[in-house]
C-alpha cells in the first residue's frame, strides 16, 4: 500500500472535520440571512405566539384594570342604538367618578362634533371636567385619497372636550406583517412632535410624571420614560407581556355601568345593577379602560393568544392598550436577546450539529439532532418565562437543519469513497465477506498500528528449492499459482487476512483488520481445510503423472502490533512482534516431527474444546529463550476411532513416559503407535530419542526441553 495512498486516507478524515467546519459556517450564515425572510420572520413570530400558549395565563391577574366593554348586552339592552348619545358617556363617567375609579381611559375616538345633538357634546365635556381622572382618545390617521396618494393627519378629540387641558392620547395600534398584535407604540411622530398612546398617557397619570423620553437609556436600548426604561422591539415600539386570551382583565357590560336607578333600562332588563357595583367597590380605585369588544364594530384584534386553549378567539381592542399599561406597571417587559447572543446561539447550534453528525452513526444523529432541537425550544421557552427575554429559534433550527443536512451529505459522499478505497485495497487481502462486517462494524485500520490479540498463520512449501530445480520456470509458475489460488481462497473464506506472500510461504491474519472472538479458531480450520485442499491437488497431478509437494502450517495467537506500517516510500498492512515470529518457528518445526500443522500453546487454549491435538514437544525455538509448548493439529473434527486412540491416547501414554525419564515404557507405547502407523513423525522422533536417551541418558538436571539450532 503506498503512502501517498494513505496520506490520501488520512487527509480524507482530518478534511472531514475542516469541510464540516466549512459547511456549518455556511449554514449558520445562510440561516442568519433566512430570518430576515418575511418567511422565517413570521415563522419566529409563531414560535413566539407559541411561548405565550406554553406559559398560559398569567396567574397572578393584574387586579388594578378593569374594562367596560361595548358588548352584546349593551346592544340589545341599551334603550338607544349605535351610535349612543354622548349623554351615556357623561353618565358612565359621573358613575365610574362616583364608584372611585382612579383613572377612566377612553378607547373610543371622538373627533366628531354629535350629530344628534351639539349641546350633549357639552354634557359629555362638564362631566369630564368634574371627574378630572379622563383621558380621550384620538388617532394619525393614514387614508387613501381617489387618487392613490396617502394623507396622513391627525385627528383629535373634539374641542370641547380638550377645554381646561383635558388628557388624550392616540389609539393606534401597530399591526404585523401577519396582521397579529404583539408589541405596542412608544410614542407617535406627526409634524416633528410625539404623540403617547393611551397606555403611556395612563401612566403617566398614575404616576404624576411628566412626559420626559430619553431615547438613549441603557445604550439606546430602552427609552427612558421619566424613571421608567422601556426596551426597544422596534424604533418606537415595546412587545406587550400579554397576560391572557380575551376576558382576561374583570370585564362589565356598559348597560351594566349605566344601569342605576335613574338609568331606565326597560321592565325585564332594569336592575339597577350599578347600585350593587357601588356598594361593593367593585371599581374602586381601579383603571377603567372603556372600548368595544363586539365583532361587528371590527375592533378586536389578533395577539399571540389567539389559538389559546384550542379555542381562537380575538382580543378587543381596548384589552391590548390594558395589556400595555399591565406590562408597564409591572415592569416585566420582554426584552429581545442581544444580538451576539442570538448570533452565538445559531453557530453554536450550527456547530454542534456537525459534532453530532460526523461522531455519530446516521440513526444516532437523527436522535441527538431531535434532542438538540428540543434542548433549544426548552431553553428559548425558560428564557421567556422565567426572564422575558425572546432567543429566537427559527434561525438556530435552520442553522441545525442546514447543518444536518449538508453534514450528512458530506458524510455519506465521504463515507462511500473512504468505502470504495477500502474495498479496492483490502480486498487484494481479505474476502468481501471481511470487507462488508469491517465496513458495517466501522473498524477502520489504525494508521500507525494498534495492539490486538489475532492469531497468525504460516505455510510453505517443503523442499520448493529442489522442485524449482526439477520442473521448467512456466510449469513451476502455473502450479504455484493453482496451489496459491485455492489457498486464499480458503483464508477469504474463513474470514481471514492476507498478510503477503513471501515467495511460496503464505503469512494470514486472523482477528484483523476486522476484529472478532473466534480468531483461533479461524485459523486452525483455516489450516485443516488447507491440507486437504492439498490432497486434492497432489491427487489431481499425480493423475496426470505429475510431481506435487507438501506443505507445513504453524499458527500462533498472541498480542500483536496490526496496522500500516512500513518506509517512508511505502506502506503495508502487516503485524510486528514475538509472537509472529513464533507463528514462522513453528511452521519450519514441522520438518522436525514430519507433521503438517503445529500450533502454539496460547492457540489450543483457545481451540481446545473443538481441535483435535496432540502435545508435541517443549521446545525452544531459535531467537528465543523461554520454552514453548507446541501441539499438532490434527483435525478441527472428530477423528476415526482408531486415530483418536493410538494418535491421540497410545501416543500421549507414551508422551507421559518420556517425560518421567522412563524410556522403555516410553518407547514400548510410541512402537505400538508406529506399528499402525508406521509414518507417524512424532512417534518416530521420540522413538530415536528414547534409544539416545537408553544409550546416553541425559543429566539430572534435564527439564524435557528441546532447543532448536534451525530456523
Amino acid at each position: 500500500m503506498d503512502k501517498p495512498q494513505l496520506q490520501d486516507v488520512w487527509g480524507k478524515l482530518t478534511n472531514k472535520w475542516i469541510l464540516g467546519s466549512g459547511i456549518s459556517f455556511l449554514a449558520g450564515v445562510t440561516a442568519l440571512f433566512l430570518s430576515f425572510t418575511s418567511t422565517f420572520e413570521n415563522l419566529e413570530r409563531k414560535s413566539y405566539d407559541a411561548r405565550f400558549a406554553l406559559r398560559g395565563q398569567d396567574e397572578v391577574a393584574d387586579t388594578r384594570v378593569a374594562v367596560i366593554a361595548i358588548d352584546e348586552k349593551a346592544l340589545a339592552s341599551l334603550p338607544q342604538k349605535l351610535p349612543y348619545p354622548r349623554e351615556y358617556y357623561a353618565k358612565l363617567i359621573d358613575n365610574l367618578t362616583a364608584a372611585g375609579a382612579r383613572l377612566i381611559v377612553f378607547d373610543i375616538a371622538f373627533t366628531e362634533p354629535s350629530v344628534a345633538d351639539p349641546n350633549e357634546d357639552l354634557v359629555f365635556a362638564r362631566a369630564a371636567q368634574r371627574s378630572g381622572r379622563v383621558i380621550f382618545a384620538g388617532k394619525v390617521v393614514n387614508e387613501i385619497a381617489k387618487n392613490e396618494i396617502l394623507n396622513v393627519y391627525l385627528s383629535k378629540p373634539i374641542a370641547p372636550l380638550l377645554a381646561g387641558n383635558a388628557d388624550w392620547a392616540i389609539v393606534n395600534v401597530p399591526e404585523e406583517d401577519d396582521g397579529f398584535i404583539r408589541s405596542y407604540l412608544l410614542y407617535q411622530e406627526f409634524n416633528n412632535q410625539k404623540y403617547l398612546p393611551l397606555a403611556l398617557r395612563a401612566y403617566i397619570r398614575l404616576t404624576n410624571g411628566k412626559a420626559e423620553l430619553d431615547h438613549a437609556a441603557r445604550n439606546g436600548t430602552a427609552l427612558r420614560l421619566n424613571n421608567l426604561d422601556i426596551p426597544y422591539y422596534g424604533p418606537n415600539t415595546f412587545l406587550i407581556n400579554f397576560r391572557g386570551p380575551a376576558g382576561t382583565f374583570p370585564t362589565f357590560s356598559l348597560a351594566d355601568v349605566l344601569d342605576d336607578s335613574s338609568f331606565d333600562l326597560g321592565a325585564i332588563e332594569d336592575t339597577d345593577i350599578f347600585n350593587e357595583h357601588l356598594a361593593a367597590k367593585t371599581f374602586k380605585n381601579k383603571i377603567v379602560f372603556i372600548g368595544a369588544s363586539v365583532e361587528e364594530l371590527q375592533d378586536n384584534k389578533f395577539t399571540p393568544f389567539f389559538s389559546y386553549g384550542g379555542k381562537k378567539r380575538k382580543i378587543p381592542g381596548v384589552e391590548v392598550h390594558a395589556n400595555a399599561l399591565s406590562t408597564l406597571l409591572r415592569r416585566d417587559f420582554i426584552k429581545l436577546a442581544p444580538y451576539w447572543v442570538n448570533l452565538v446561539m445559531i453557530v453554536a447550534a450550527s456547530f454542534l450539529t456537525m459534532l453530532i453528525v460526523l461522531a455519530t452513526r446516521a440513526t444516532f444523529g437523527i436522535i441527538f439532532g431531535v434532542l438538540e432541537i428540543l434542548a433549544l425550544l426548552v431553553t428559548a421557552f425558560a428564557f421567556f418565562s422565567i426572564q422575558q427575554i425572546w432567543l429566537l429559534v427559527a434561525a438556530p433550527v435552520i442553522a441545525i437543519v442546514l447543518s444536518y443536512l449538508g453534514n450528512s451529505v458530506q458524510l455519506v459522499v465521504f463515507e462511500r469513497r473512504e468505502q470504495r478505497f477500502v474495498r479496492k485495497v483490502f480486498s487484494q487481502f481479505v474476502s468481501k465477506s471481511v470487507v462488508d462486517e469491517m465496513l458495517a462494524a466501522g473498524e477502520m485500520p489504525k494508521f500507525g498500528g494498534e495492539k490486538r490479540e489475532l492469531s497468525i498463520l504460516f505455510s510453505d512449501v517443503r523442499g520448493f528449492t529442489t522442485y524449482c530445480e526439477k520442473h521448467p520456470e512456466e510449469v513451476v509458475v502455473q502450479r504455484l499459482n493453482e496451489y496459491l489460488t485455492e489457498m486464499v481462497e480458503i483464508v477469504f473464506r474463513n474470514q481471514g487476512t492476507l498478510d503477503k506472500f513471501i515467495g511460496d510461504a503464505v503469512m494470514a491474519l486472523f482477528g484483523a483488520p476486522y476484529h472478532y472472538a473466534e480468531h483461533a479458531e479461524k485459523a486452525c480450520v483455516t489450516a485443516c481445510e488447507m491440507i486437504a485442499s492439498l490432497r486434492g491437488i497432489q491427487k489431481r497431478w499425480s493423475a496426470k503423472a505429475e510431481d506435487y509437494f507438501q506443505i507445513g502450517i504453524g499458527i500462533n495467537t498472541g498480542t500483536v502490533i496490526v496496522g500500516n506500517m512500513g518506509s517512508q516510500q511505502k506502506f503495508e498492512y502487516t503485524v510486528i512482534g514475538d509472537e509472529v515470529n513464533l507463528a514462522s518457528r513453528l511452521e519450519g518445526a514441522n520438518k522436525q516431527y514430519w507433521t503438517s500443522i503445529v500450533i502454539s500453546e496460547s492457540t489450543y487454549a483457545q481451540v481446545k474444546r473443538k481441535a483435535r491435538v496432540r502435545e508435541l514437544d517443549l521446545v525452544k525455538v531459535k531467537g528465543k529463550k523461554k520454552p514453548a509448548r507446541i501441539f499438532e493439529l490434527c483435525s478441527m473434527e472428530k477423528l476415526p476411532a482408531i486415530e483418536q486412540d493410538l494418535l491421540i491416547g497410545v501416543y500421549h501414554q507414551g508422551l507421559l513416559q518420556y517425560k518421567k525419564r522412563e524410556w522403555y515404557n516410553a518407547l514400548k507405547e510410541f512402537k505400538r503407535v508406529l506399528r499402525y502407523f508406521p509414518s507417524d513423525g512424532p512417534s518416530r522422533v521420540y522413538v530415536k530419542r528414547c534409544l539416545d536417551f537408553i544409550m546416553n541418558p541425559p543429566p539430572a538436571d534435564w527439564d524435557g526441553v528441546y532447543e532448536f539450532k534451525t530456523k
